[in-house]
């Protein structure tokens, strides 16, 4: 599996906001040799689950430009639930996602499209 399974409603809760629960499955090919025997999410595939949820909540928001902002705070390991906020901006070419583990941030970040070739 590339993407976790949404346990949540995984609805727009606002203009321009949205919300998911992932089930973080240990069998996810994410966490396989990253690292053996202490497995952590990386933080390209946090970028990439941004990405591919986003599009599921909004739509097509152009080409990739870059990622902005990027930090991480605490490793995401297999096991449990993970929450992801996502933020779009009116102009959808900025997308402002966190990853929190209950209450504690995992990570953040803003990820910039070119917001071209969208309705």
């Amino acid at each position: 599996m590339r993407f976790p399974e949404n346990t949540g409603p995984g609805q727009t809760v606002a203009d321009g906001r949205a919300e998911f629960t992932l089930r973080l499955d240990p069998g996810l090919m994410a966490f396989k040799g990253h690292f053996p025997g202490n497995p952590i999410l990386p933080g390209v595939m946090q970028v990439d689950w941004a990405v591919h949820f986003a599009a599921l909540a909004f739509g097509p928001m152009g080409a990739f430009k870059g990622v902005d902002f990027l930090k991480f705070m605490d490793p995401i390991r297999p096991g449990g639930d993970l929450r992801l906020e996502l933020t779009l901006d009116a102009s959808r070419t900025a997308l402002k996602f966190t990853f929190l583990g209950g209450d504690v941030k995992k990570s953040t970040g803003v990820i910039r499209f070119s917001g071209e070739g969208i309705d």
